[in-house]
């Protein structure tokens, strides 16, 4: 490994050890703590605050600016092994810190001493952790190789720390501003319409809603800040600034005006008589479907703009090249996006499912000329490796879940129309996820990781870091089951990395898919579906 790729083990192994060391407070008593207690858990949450901005920043710093000792320091770290007596010495330290947190918070209040010796023996596991992954002087070479970077990182997370406390207190002044254009919108659409501004409830004889502080909008608009951001930085040698810049004022006015039309659909939707849409499917997808499309619809218009963009000829012309990307990327996002409709279309229970596999075997008909020189072939080890993480999966999902039953809705749906979504459930699930999950994670990431030109890259060449780094951003995307499907991930990539073909992954995840298909289908157990 790398020195980027320790430092992605690192910060895995301490995320890991982070939910692990969860479970040995009690939290109740912390949060019921007054007093030092109180003030403790306050730098909690405001460190944690800082810290995600911070670190995210500083990745960001490093990954748009190059350095050439940086790079130097991960080609030495290359030649080194990982240190076992360290790493011996860190598992140590962690167990006698989960010992040390079970006693934080006592009847009478926080301890403080305890706490001390905490931080002490938390700092030790950190250092440790670091030496076991490479030697502390390559670690102090690299910290003092970034420079100033870590000033500017202070300073982002700091602004992006106050900007959160900030927004909070606009909430109310921009929920108002938020109702005033919904009603705007409505009364054309809605003669009947009753709005109260005092409440800021709309309401007609069928259907009400508030506007409440958090539907304000803020949250769309600092998720854009924060893309545009990214984006121009990325971006930045094709852009045309300071005119570039304009962007982002563009960009949140139209982010903001969305969620207006997004909570007047929401009332119309409900108007019309189907209020648990409105209420469970659109409401918790429509955000989310307004923020990709003004995304996407800002990165497309303003790369192909000659105001903006000072390549927008050469980018309208990439455009109509073949993209080797799309082909492994886009049955993925198909899916994501087939998914986000069938939701908003649905209430409690995604009634359109079959939305995902009708619009995944458009996008591998479409790509299918450039799929089909993948290698597909599989052998016994994806099968056998699919049966064991169904054991590790199985094992898990019985802590973590919660039994269910067949659900009410699927229960109550005609018998034709239930065997249909069933059908279409295990038929993506088997034959549809696995491919498109494969071609993106396996195909593209974990190759991508290692070189641009990530077709040429052989499978068998890649090695622990970007398998690593691909595992677990496949395990981020499974909820309550992010641990086993890192795990499930890191399988998948050995085995496609130790044959050389695509197809043993995608048998591998197949063959878990299709095992928990049948336990939901013929043992009741719901809640792996």
């Amino acid at each position: 490994m790398g020195l980027t790729a320790r430092l992605g083990a690192f910060a895995v192994t301490l995320f890991a050890e982070k939910f692990f060391l969860n479970f040995f407070i009690d939290i109740s008593r912390a949060d019921l703590a007054g007093g030092a207690g109180a003030k403790l858990r306050l730098i909690q949450h405001l460190g944690f605050r800082f810290a995600v901005p911070f670190t995210l920043a500083l990745v960001l710093f490093v990954a748009v600016r190059g350095d050439s000792t940086l790079e130097q320091l991960d080609r030495r770290a290359r030649t080194l092994s990982v240190n076992r007596r360290w790493l011996v010495l860190h598992g140590t330290l962690i167990a006698i810190l989960a010992a040390t947190l079970t006693r934080w918070y006592g009847s009478g209040g926080v301890r403080l001493p305890l706490v001390a010796v905490s931080v002490c023996i938390a700092g030790g596991a950190l250092v440790s952790l670091l030496a076991a992954l490479a030697p502390l002087e390559l670690w102090r070479r690299g910290a003092a190789a970034l420079g100033m970077r870590w000033l500017y990182a202070a300073a982002a997370a700091a602004v992006a720390s106050a900007a959160f406390s900030w927004s909070q207190d606009l909430w109310e002044w921009t929920a108002r501003v938020t109702f005033g254009m919904v009603r705007l919108l409505l009364i054309p659409l809605i003669p009947s319409l009753h709005a109260d501004g005092s409440t800021r409830i709309l309401a007609t004889r069928h259907f009400a809603i508030y506007v409440a502080p958090y539907c304000s909008g803020l949250e769309g608009v600092a998720l854009m800040l924060a893309f545009c951001s990214a984006w121009l930085i990325y971006f930045r040698k094709e852009y045309i600034f300071p005119r570039a810049f304009l962007l982002i004022p563009a960009s949140l006015l139209l982010i903001f005006a969305l969620n207006a039309v997004r909570i007047a659909t929401l009332m119309l939707i409900g108007n019309a008589g189907y209020p648990a849409i409105a209420l469970y499917g659109f409401h918790s997808q429509a955000g989310w479907i307004a923020f990709n499309c003004a995304a996407c619809g800002v990165a497309f218009v303003s790369r192909r703009s000659p105001w903006f963009s000072a390549s927008a000829g050469g980018n309208a012309a990439a455009a109509t090249a073949p993209n080797p990307t799309a082909a492994y990327l886009m049955p993925f996002l198909t899916i994501l996006a087939a998914g986000m409709l069938a939701r908003a279309a649905s209430g409690r229970f995604e009634t359109w499912y079959a939305l995902r596999l009708l619009a995944a075997a458009a996008a591998f008909a479409f790509y299918w000329p450039q799929l089909s020189r993948l290698d597909w072939r599989f052998g016994w080890r994806g099968p056998a490796a699919g049966m064991a993480i169904f054991a590790l999966w199985l094992a898990a999902g019985h802590l973590i879940l919660a039994p269910q039953s067949l659900p009410a809705a699927l229960a109550a749906l005609s018998a034709p129309a239930r065997d249909l979504w069933i059908a279409s459930r295990a038929a993506t699930a088997i034959l549809v996820l696995p491919v498109a999950g494969e071609l993106a994670y396996r195909g593209y990431l974990l190759r991508r990781l290692v070189g641009k030109d990530f077709e040429a890259v052989p499978f068998r060449s890649v090695g622990w870091g970007p398998l690593l780094v691909t595992a677990v951003a496949f395990g981020a995307v499974h909820g309550a089951l992010w641990l086993p499907a890192i795990a499930a991930g890191t399988v998948y990539g050995m085995v496609l990395v130790r044959t050389g073909r695509l197809g043993e992954a995608v048998a591998a995840h197949a063959t878990l898919n299709g095992l928990l298909a049948a336990w939901v289908l013929f043992g009741g157990h719901w809640q792996f579906w």
